[in-house]
């Protein structure tokens, strides 16, 4: 029997001889390589864990700023809906005897200072006219805010700024539109547009007007409203793509790999 001599005893040079040194040597390499494997692999699981981190709070971030600009998009939308529809079947007729009263009175230092009061009927329809312009600043600022969103975001600020291609039309009647679609109401001059001529009033505001026109504007941007907002992949590009590789299959399977490692550890 190999490993025992003549004499019964037990022969351990079987040990030393050159084939088993190779053995020896080829289990001392893989211990070794799985020395540094185990090493390097705590090293890349620690980054990664990081990365994965570092993922879920971009991603965490993204999904609020979706839903903050969604619950934005989705009140301006309603409010300047609702003023639009109330402007276009409002009457501005309203009576003129005593529509405007202008009173004058003296300090004690001589200097006379006016003051403009309106009748009910007309501080109605004024305020009816200034909270569609109010909703519709509001909307067109924040499509303008959020013009660098998208380019569907973007060309909604261009669409809802079209009030300037009829600017001096609807100065005449008090509202001023900036270089931007912003607009201004000169009070004065709306109470006396109102005052002396409703119907154009109605005609430049409310139905077949701007409210019409705005109406137009809201449809198109609802259609639009799954596609206003990019998507996480779209927005954050390729560094969301290549970070979920290495946080998904690449980090399980590391972690698998260094659990065999660990048995292999246990084996030997």
């Amino acid at each position: 029997m190999s490993g025992i001599n003549a004499i019964g005893s037990t022969d351990y040079s079987w040990l030393f001889n050159s084939t088993n040194n190779k053995k020896q040597d080829s289990v001392a390499r893989l211990w070794n390589a799985y020395g540094d494997y185990q090493s390097n692999a705590q090293t890349s699981l620690s980054g990664l864990s990081e990365i994965n981190a570092n993922l879920k709070s971009v991603l965490a971030s993204y999904d609020e700023a979706k839903s903050t600009f969604n619950l934005e998009f989705e009140e301006n939308m309603s409010a300047l809906s609702e003023s639009s529809k109330q402007i276009q079947k409002y009457s501005f007729s309203v009576p003129k005897d005593g529509a405007i009263t202008k009173t004058e009175t003296t300090g004690e230092n001589g200097i006379i200072s006016s003051t403009t009061t309106y009748s009910k009927d007309l501080q109605s329809a004024l305020d009816v006219v200034s909270e569609f312009v109010s909703n519709y600043n509001s909307s067109l600022k924040f499509f303008n805010d959020n013009a660098a969103v998208s380019n569907r975001v973007a060309n909604l600020a261009t669409v809802f700024s079209d009030a300037t291609y009829r600017a001096s039309s609807y100065e005449a009647i008090g509202l001023t539109v900036n270089a931007g679609g912003m607009i201004e109401i000169n009070e004065e001059v709306l109470a006396n547009a109102i005052v002396e001529n409703p119907d154009r009033v109605s005609g430049l505001l409310g139905d077949g007007g701007l409210a019409t026109k705005v109406d137009s504007h809201i449809s198109y941007a609802n259609s639009q409203y799954d596609r206003l907002f990019p998507s996480a992949e779209k927005m954050l590009g390729n560094q969301l793509s290549t970070a979920a590789i290495y946080t998904s299959n690449a980090y399980r399977n590391m972690t698998a790999y260094a659990s065999v490692g660990n048995l292999i550890n246990m084996l030997f």
